[in-house]
């Protein structure tokens, strides 16, 4: 069995999927954030408009610091 190559030993086609799923990830966080912005009108009501704008300023960072990573990797790929 061969153990899995770590670092700059990688296949540059294999770093160019793995950025492609970290591109793809990104995006998705992204789309959560805009469900949880769809519906934060409606968390005003109950008073919990705090927490939405957590939870999407959580997903929105993690989607962009995805994205970015991603776009950086398949630069060097």
């Amino acid at each position: 069995m061969s153990s899995p190559q770590v670092g700059p030993e990688k296949d540059p086609a294999e770093r160019s999927e793995n950025a492609t799923a970290m591109i793809v990830a990104g995006w998705m966080c992204w789309m959560f954030m805009l469900l949880v912005l769809f519906f934060e009108p409606a968390a005003r009501r109950y008073n919990k408009s705090e927490i939405m704008a957590w939870i999407g300023g959580v997903l929105g960072v993690v989607g962009l610091a995805l994205n970015i990573m991603g776009y950086v990797i398949r630069k060097r790929a």
